[in-house]
This record gives C-alpha cells, structure tokens and sequence, in this order.
C-alpha cells in the first residue's frame, strides 16, 4: 500500500510493496524576519480545530504524530513549502520495474475523491475522541488514598479506582475486586509495612484517569481507511486479478 498526503493508490503485485517511514521531527511551523510559512502539520492541526472546535493539548500533539495522523514534514527537504510525509530508507526500485522482472501485472487501485474525503473525516472524528478522552480523564484524574511503607521506604500506592502503583512486585495479593481500603491492609500484610494516609511520598509521577463515557464522545460516523479498503478497494483489485486471469489463462499468485 502506497500512501501520499490525500491520495491513496493500492497496490499488489507477484513482489510486494516497498516500505515507507514516516518522517515527523520537522517543526510545525518555521518563521522568518518578515514572513511566517506554516507546514502541512500545521495546516492540518488548524483545519481540524475549526471544524470539531476542539484544541488539540499539547500533551497528545506528540501522540498523533506517532500515529501519522498528524505527521510533521521532513526536516530536511530544501523547501520549507514541501507536503513530503515520507523518507524511504534503502534501496528505491519502481514497483513496474520490480513487476516485469518476475513476469507478472501490476493490480493497482487508486482512491475516489469520495474514499479519500471518508478516511479523512473518520481521522478527525477519531482525534476528536481522544481528546474529548484525554480532557476527561486529565479532570478526573484518580487520586491516591493511601501509601504502605516498609521502613519509611515507599512500597505502594493505592488510588481512588483501586489501582496499585508500586516501585517492587508485590508477592500474596489476591485477584479479589477489592475497595482501596482493603486492599492497602492487603498490602501491609503481604509485605508487614504500615499504611498512611496523608503528606504522601512522591510517586513515579504521571497520571491516570477514567475515560469519558460514550454517550460523551463525538460518534463514529465515517468509515476507517481499513474499513474501506475492505469494503471497496480489496474487492476492486479482485475483480482486476480475475479478469487478469481470464484474459491470460494465468494464475495471479495472491499474497495472505
């Protein structure tokens, strides 16, 4: 599968495709003396605040650029105007080329503008979740109720949703669904240490929390690009490889 900024060719063949990396250290934008250039990131992350009127917190940038949902440009392209979302690593070779050394077509299927404006869609509707999510979350972070101690050394923290963080493993507990009282007393049993509950001692830090209910969340309305390659574009290239097939005679070697 071959994928560049708002278009989407897939494509098999008897080789296989090559492999892309998205490329996203670039800053979002780059500012000049008299000027400011904004990147696609950029471009991408104010389009989307406009239509959902959600702001994207600082917290999650870096978590959507990891799932490419909001890739930065690459930091080494000459211009600071280019879409490129992709650094290939290795060896290029053109995928026809790689095609007529083993004898076999190209099968490939391009995405309608419709397919491309439903993935895009279904990636602002997923984002909006996350951060309605996050937000969610951040507000109701849980709390802790208490420390065990082993000789004034921090051995575990219980918070307000039962959850346990602890620096050891903790031997003897048990799979019970128990209150965050009983379990801090299970705790100081299994390791014979005592139980406070205030001028707690600093955890590992970071925080957690509940997600936000579903009747909450923005709804899902659009299809994933899994969904429609599924739904359209698997069965498309099926029909090209059988009428491949019927044309030559050949048998087109399908990839699991």
């Amino acid at each position: 599968m071959i994928i560049q900024q708002a278009t989407a060719t897939f494509a098999t063949s008897v080789t296989g495709n090559p492999f892309f990396k998205r490329q996203t250290d670039a800053p979002l934008a780059e500012k000049t003396a008299d000027t400011t250039t904004i990147s696609q990131a950029a471009r991408k992350r104010l389009v989307f605040e406009k239509a959902t009127g959600l702001q994207i917190p600082d917290e999650l940038v870096g978590f959507f650029q990891e799932r490419a949902l909001f890739a930065a440009e690459k930091a080494d392209e000459p211009s600071a105007h280019s879409t490129s979302q992709y650094r290939v690593e290795g060896p290029v070779y053109s995928v026809e080329d790689m095609v007529k050394s083993k004898g076999g077509p190209l099968i490939a299927v391009k995405m309608t503008e419709a397919q491309v404006n439903e993935a895009d869609l279904r990636e602002q509707q997923e984002m909006a979740r996350e951060i309605v999510n996050f937000n969610y979350a951040k507000a109701h972070q849980y709390q802790p109720v208490g420390q065990v101690l082993v000789k004034g050394e921090l051995v575990a923290t219980v918070f307000d949703a039962g959850s346990i963080e602890s620096p050891h493993a903790l031997p003897g507990l048990s799979d019970q669904d128990l209150s965050p009282a009983e379990r801090l007393a299970e705790i100081a049993r299994a390791v014979k240490g005592e139980v406070i509950y205030s001028n707690f001692l600093p955890t590992a830090g970071g925080w957690g929390g509940p997600g936000a209910p579903e009747s909450t969340l923005p709804p899902l309305t659009a299809r994933s690009l899994m969904e429609i390659f599924q739904q359209e574009i698997a069965p498309a290239m099926e029909k090209k490889i059988t009428e491949w097939e019927a044309q030559t005679g050949k048998t087109y070697a399908r990839h699991p």
